[in-house]
Parts: C-alpha cells; sequence; structure tokens
C-alpha cells in the first residue's frame, strides 16, 4: 500500500559569494569576538521540500511536490502527520545555530578567538554564519540536505570583512545516538531514507536536522584551517 504525502517546505534563497581572506592583514589572533547566527530573510518565503531532483527546468508549483512514503520497517507515514513532524522539526533559527557552532569551533581552534557575550565587551571582531537555505532531497541513497551557509569574520572598528566564504554541501541524514550536539559524543548509524525519517518523533527529526547543519559549518571551518596554515610564519 502507497500513500502520498505532501511534504512542507522551508527552503532558502541563495546569493552567489566570493572568497575574501584579508587575515594577515588584522591582528585577529587571541583576541575576543562576538558570534553571531541568523537566517536568510529569504527562508520565510520560500520553502524546504523532500522529493526527488525535478527532471526538467520547470519551477514546481509550491504544494506540487510530493513523495510516496511507503511502508518502511513495518511503518506507514500518513500525509498529515509527515506534515505535523516536519513543521515541528524544522526550525531554521536552531538550524542556524547549529551551523554557527561548526564554524565557532574552528575559529576558536585555529585563530584563538574567544566568544564574548555582547558587543557591551567590545570586540574588536564579529564572526557571523547565515543559513541561506536547507533543501531536503530525497533520492536511492537515502534523504540528504543540501544546506548552504556562509561565514564570515568582520572587524568591528572598520566595518571590513576580514575573512567570508560560503560552502553549500550536501550531508546525508543520519541518525545519531546522542542525546543533543555535543562535540565528540554523538555517533551515526545507517542513512536515513524518507519513510525511516518521517517515522521518528520531531524531536529527533530535529536533533538530526541540526547535525547536519552543524557539519556543513564544520565545512566551513575546515576552508577556515587551510586558510589559516597559509598565513607566514614568523621567523620562516
Amino acid at each position: 500500500m502507497h500513500l502520498t504525502a505532501a511534504i512542507v517546505s522551508a527552503a532558502l534563497v541563495l546569493l552567489g559569494c566570493s572568497h575574501t581572506n584579508r587575515l594577515s592583514d588584522y591582528p585577529i589572533f587571541d583576541t575576543v569576538a562576538l558570534y553571531e547566527t541568523r537566517v536568510a530573510p529569504e527562508a520565510f518565503n520560500t520553502e524546504v521540500w523532500i522529493t526527488s531532483p525535478p527532471s526538467d527546468t520547470a519551477r514546481p508549483p509550491e504544494v506540487g511536490w510530493m513523495l510516496e512514503i511507503v511502508r518502511t520497517a513495518g511503518e506507514i507515514v500518513a500525509e498529515a502527520e509527515a506534515s505535523r513532524k516536519l513543521q515541528q522539526a524544522i526550525v531554521p533559527e536552531e538550524l542556524a545555530l547549529a551551523a554557527g557552532r561548526g564554524f565557532q569551533k574552528a575559529a576558536e581552534s585555529y585563530l584563538r578567538l574567544q566568544p564574548v557575550r555582547s558587543l557591551e565587551d567590545r570586540p574588536p571582531f564579529v564572526v557571523e554564519t547565515i543559513l541561506e537555505e536547507y533543501t531536503l532531497v530525497s533520492s536511492s541513497f537515502g534523504v540528504s540536505a543540501r544546506v548552504k551557509v556562509r561565514s564570515r569574520i568582520v572587524h568591528r572598528p572598520s566595518a571590513r570583512i576580514v575573512w567570508e566564504k560560503s560552502e553549500h554541501p550536501s550531508i546525508p541524514l543520519q541518525r545519531t545516538t546522542a542525546a543533543g550536539l555535543v562535540p565528540g559524543v554523538a555517533t551515526v548509524a545507517s542513512i536515513l531514507n524518507a519513510g525511516r525519517l518521517l517515522s521518528l518523533e520531531p524531536e529527533e527529526i530535529r536533533r538530526i536536522l541540526e547535525y547536519a547543519a552543524q557539519k556543513a559549518g564544520e565545512q566551513l571551518g575546515e576552508s577556515l584551517r587551510k586558510d589559516v596554515a597559509k598565513l607566514p610564519r614568523k621567523g620562516a
């Protein structure tokens, strides 16, 4: 027996971004920064869906992307239940926070850029992570999150961008055994297909989606590490 489920959406429109690297021009090592995350304004006017890739270039109707949810591990997910779960699980601000955590870890590790709580602490730098797209795509290999995330480091006194880059990776959704996104604690099991994903409770779906966002932020962090590694060393 097959059930066709209309899947709720929320995807964020993206803009192109070049890579900016002026790390060598600013005294950025061993100082402090305010870390901020946000969602691109377009997030609230567009969609996220679970579906197979389109076969043509025509834009799909806003509620026309459908996915057949079949019996998976003895379970059937009804359309209304699937929509309810995704509505509860998809929280753009939480996804942005997860991506920001992934990038912040690298900034703290490689720039030794320690966080402050507010602008009242007068940090010389602001580190922004912006979630621009989060689209779920189902294929025969499972469900993946296509995450477009941008991070930038801004020098507050001059308002100039010190470092900026965006990534748009496709992260397979995997079930984690940890109760939260604690570095070094979460372990992954199998890649999830759509039926299995939607059979989980909303809170667990949310953790899975956040874990994928964090991995996208970590990929940006890896780009930062590579740029730091290229900086000239004193006495070299």
